[in-house]
């Protein structure tokens, strides 16, 4: 756990301990001062490798494979395992590792032990307790997000029947080290999420301090408790938690000529995750593409279009359409962000499924005067049963690529939508071999990844949640381009 000590180089100038890492043995680093214990949540939470797996957005219906003659298939099958969603996301059809596949679990986890050391130990470090408070009241937050994330990634869908026994994920609330231990039921994980985000307002309101965008306030955390209360299906809490972040805080329009997401724009509530901002569409990224289907259901007025993709040109010349989300056209900032739209969109889907149509849609209609060209013409819904559907469809275009909602959301809609991906096996000749298709059912138990391997094999007493093989329907026409 030597990495709990240390504090990177590169923010200490920016909390004003610049001299903290000169003045001993790097290898018996203790934090002691509020600034150390700072600069070791923003160093873990905010440059880290990453605490969302970008690579889930190839298990949605947003993307597509890029079926272009230089769409070999030695080059693209890095995404493969969770595109097709196979039953071991490490292991490919040849029996080879899958380099960087599936780490979110250990990164989750990575995260959630620096935030243990720190509620542990903040209470007694040097510095105002003003500041105490907000940095213990920081720590729960990503605690609470972590979990969050852990919980949506790797255990059972909630479902508010089953919830207290379906399998969650381990809880960890200190710094023991244990070398086996078991899941947590869903309801559990539910419980200490909300506990932790119930502190982190508390101690960051109690603060009365005001930081900067890379750090949480009690906006951000209403707004992860409102989502929290979502997936709960518990839509008056929705509701509550939005309006508390709608007290204070309202939408921005969009400029096309400018990043959405930057310290400027007060929309943004909190920004984290700076590593790799970059086009994401080099490597293997680069032979898949935004569905047509999802980019089509911009209306050519909505300034979204045009701020989230981007046309790219392979070197074949051929054109498909890429997301902006994770380069600097998007943001200057973080590429995962807390934004006050969410409270808009939560609550119009909690409005809606209460059968509050009409405050649903006048939600809507806000979000859509802050995103549409002026006088755009909008057709919405004018049957009440059609707003919750209409709302959805609305949450996907305004969170497409963004941390991991359209999956999350996937799995928690009662009425999942069967999804198909066609891969195509094209050789380093540009011959098309094969077409395979691939399903994910409504009902499919794949909608909850396997945990790592490394895990299962040191701890034998974890269970795994069960998990289906994935066949192709197969078209092996060989056609030469």
């Amino acid at each position: 756990m030597k990495k709990l000590l240390y504090i990177a180089f590169a923010l200490l100038p920016l909390i004003g301990c610049n001299d903290f890492l000169d003045e001993v043995d790097q290898d018996k680093i203790i934090p002691e001062t509020t600034d150390h214990f700072a600069a070791l949540l923003l160093r873990e939470f905010n440059y880290s490798s990453g605490t969302t797996d970008r690579s889930v957005n190839y298990m949605t219906d947003n993307l597509t494979e890029r079926n272009g003659t230089d769409a070999f298939d030695t080059n693209k099958k890095k995404y493969k395992t969770y595109y097709t969603w196979q039953q071991e996301i490490e292991i490919d059809e040849d029996g080879q590792t899958v380099s960087s596949a599936n780490f979110a679990w250990g990164t989750l986890y990575e995260d959630i032990a620096i935030a243990n050391y720190v509620i542990e130990l903040i209470d007694d470090a040097i510095g105002d307790i003003e500041e105490i408070n907000y940095i213990k009241g920081e720590a729960y937050f990503i605690r609470a997000y972590a979990y969050f994330n852990l919980l949506n990634l790797y255990g059972v869908p909630f479902n508010e029947s089953s919830a207290a026994s379906d399998l969650g994920v381990p809880l960890r609330l200190d710094t023991g080290v244990e070398r086996t231990y078991r899941r947590s039921s869903v309801s559990e994980c539910y419980e200490q999420i909300e506990a932790d985000i119930t502190n982190a307002i508390s101690l960051i309101d109690e603060s009365g301090l005001t930081k900067s965008k890379w750090h949480p306030n009690v906006a951000t955390c209403n707004l992860l408790m409102s989502r929290v209360k979502l997936y709960q299906n518990k839509w008056d809490d929705v509701i509550a938690y939005a309006d508390k972040v709608l007290e204070n805080n309202s939408l921005t329009v969009m400029n096309t000529n400018i990043p959405f997401v930057s310290n400027e724009n007060n929309e943004i509530l909190y920004s984290f995750q700076t590593v790799n901002i970059s086009d994401w569409s080099s490597g293997s990224a680069k032979y898949y593409a935004v569905s047509n289907e999802l980019y089509n259901s911009f209306d050519n007025a909505d300034r979204r279009k045009e701020m989230f993709f981007a046309e790219i040109t392979a070197e074949t010349n051929e054109k498909y359409i890429w997301t902006n989300k994770y380069n600097t056209a998007f943001t200057t900032m973080g590429w995962s962000n807390f934004r006050v739209s969410e409270a808009i969109m939560n609550r119009a889907e909690a409005y809606a499924a209460s059968n509050n149509a009409t405050l649903a849609l006048d939600d809507i209609k806000t979000l859509h005067a802050h995103r549409y060209t002026a006088g755009s013409s909008i057709e919405y819904p004018e049957n009440d049963s059609e707003v919750l559907s209409y709302v959805l469809d609305e949450r996907r275009k305004e969170f497409c690529f963004e941390e991991h909602h359209r999956w999350f959301d996937l799995r928690r809609m009662n009425d999942r939508p069967e999804i198909k991906h066609v891969y195509s096996v094209i050789d380093d000749n540009g011959t098309l071999l094969q077409t395979e298709t691939y399903t994910l059912f409504s009902d499919d138990p794949n909608y909850t990844l396997p945990l790592p391997l490394v895990e299962r094999e040191n701890n034998l007493i974890i269970r795994n949640v069960e998990r289906y093989a994935k066949f192709p329907e197969i078209d092996e026409e060989v056609v030469i381009p």
